[in-house]
C-alpha cells in the first residue's frame, strides 16, 4: 500500500523555501575576497563568526546548516513513513561512505574527505569527522560496524578477502544500498521506485566512468547492480567496451534519450569533473516538473533532498573558488540548478 505523503511533502516544501536563491548564490560568487564572502554569508545567516574563517571552517558551517534543515524533516516523520524517508537518507549516507572510503584509500586529508558531505541522523557531523580521521578502509568499516550502521555488514563481508580492493568494497556498498532501497521504495509509490531505479542506473554509469581505465569482463561481474530502468547488464557491458570516456557518455546519452539526464550526458566535450553537477541539475529539472504536475507523489520530498545536495555543492564551489581566486564567472558557470 502506498503511504500518504501530503503533510511530509508540505514540510519539505516549507524547508525548501529556506534554501538559498540563485541571486544569493550569485552575489556570493561575485564577492571580491574571502572576507567579503564571509560578510555576505553572515548576512544570509550561514555563519555567525565575526573573525575571518578558513574555507574548511566555512564549509563546516554550511554542513551544519544543511544538517539542521534535514533534522527538522526527520523529526516530523515519526511514523510508518520512516522507511520512505530512509530511502533518501541512506542514499546520502551511501554517497558519504563511498567518499570516505575513497579518501582513506587515497590517503587524503580529513578535511578534503569531508568536503561536500551531508550529515544525517545516522551519520551526523561528529561521526563523519571520526570516519574521515580513519587511516584505512578497514578502519572506516570497523567504525560503521561498531555504530550498527545498516550498510556496514555488507562492507565487512567485502573486506573478508585476503587483499580487498576499493572496487570490491564500493560494489558491496552500492549493492547493499540498492537492495534496501528497492525493498522499501514501493511504499512511497511507483514514482519513488522509479527514482530509486534511476539512482541505480547512475551508480552503474559512475562505476564505468570512474573505473574505465581498469575495465575488464571481471569488472562487470563484480560491480553491475541490478534494478535500474535504463542500464541493464547488456548495456553495462557495452559501456565498458567503449574506446573512451567520451564514447561512454555518448552511448549513455542515447540510452537516456528524451530525458534531462540524456541531454546532460550528450553535451560534447564536457569533462568528467563537471558531469556530476550536470546530472544533478538534470535530476532537479525532472523532480521540479514532477512536483508541479504530481504534487501528491514523492517528488516534493525527493526535490528537497536534491536541492539540499545542490546547495552544498554550490557553496563548496563558491568557498573554494574564492579561496583559490578563481574568476567569478567560472564559479557561476559551474553552479548547479540555478
Amino acid at each position: 500500500m502506498t503511504l500518504y505523503l501530503g503533510d511530509l511533502n508540505t514540510r519539505a516544501r516549507g524547508l525548501g523555501t529556506r534554501l538559498l536563491s540563485p541571486d544569493a548564490l550569485g552575489r556570493m560568487a561575485r564577492t571580491k575576497s574571502m572576507f567579503a564572502l564571509q560578510r555576505e554569508m553572515r548576512s544570509l545567516g550561514l555563519v555567525s563568526s565575526e573573525g575571518l574563517m578558513t574555507p574548511a571552517a566555512l564549509e563546516a558551517e554550511v554542513r551544519g546548516r544543511a544538517a539542521g534543515l534535514l533534522a527538522i524533516l526527520v523529526r516530523w516523520c515519526r511514523d510508518a513513513r520512516q522507511p520512505v524517508l530512509a530511502v533518501l537518507l541512506e542514499d546520502e549516507e551511501r554517497r558519504a561512505i563511498q567518499a570516505l572510503l575513497r579518501g582513506a584509500e587515497q590517503a587524503a586529508s580529513s578535511e578534503s574527505k569531508m568536503s561536500g558531505l551531508l550529515p544525517t541522523t545516522n551519520l551526523p557531523e561528529r561521526a563523519l569527522r571520526t570516519l574521515a580521521a580513519q587511516p584505512t578502509m578497514e578502519d572506516v568499516v570497523r567504525m560503521l560496524l561498531l555504530w550498527g550502521h545498516p550498510l556496514a555488514p555488507s562492507l565487512t563481508k567485502a573486506l573478508g578477502g585476503t587483499r580487498p580492493s576499493l572496487l570490491e568494497v564500493e560494489a558491496a556498498l552500492q549493492r547493499a544500498f540498492a537492495e534496501r532501497a528497492r525493498a522499501r521504495a514501493h511504499r512511497g509509490g511507483k514514482e519513488l521506485a522509479s527514482y530509486v531505479a534511476q539512482t541505480i542506473d547512475l551508480m552503474n554509469l559512475w562505476t564505468v566512468l570512474l573505473h574505465f581505465p581498469e575495465r575488464a569482463s571481471e569488472l562487470a561481474d563484480l560491480t553491475f547492480i541490478d534494478g535500474g530502468q535504463t542500464i541493464d547488464r547488456e548495456l553495462f557491458d557495452e559501456l565498458l567496451g567503449q574506446d573512451s570516456i567520451q564514447d561512454v557518455q555518448r552511448v549513455a546519452g542515447k540510452a537516456f534519450q528524451g530525458s534531462s539526464i540524456g541531454a546532460a550526458l550528450s553535451v560534447q566535450g564536457r569533462p568528467l569533473s563537471s558531469l556530476e553537477g550536470a546530472v544533478l541539475g538534470a535530476q532537479l529539472q525532472e523532480q521540479r516538473r514532477a512536483a508541479r504536475t504530481r504534487p501528491e507523489g514523492p517528488a516534493p520530498l525527493v526535490l528537497f533532498f536534491l536541492e539540499l545536495r545542490a546547495e552544498l555543492l554550490n557553496l563548496r564551489r563558491i568557498i573554494w573558488g574564492k579561496a583559490l581566486e578563481a574568476p567569478a564567472a567560472l564559479v557561476e558557470s559551474e553552479m548547479v540548478g540555478t
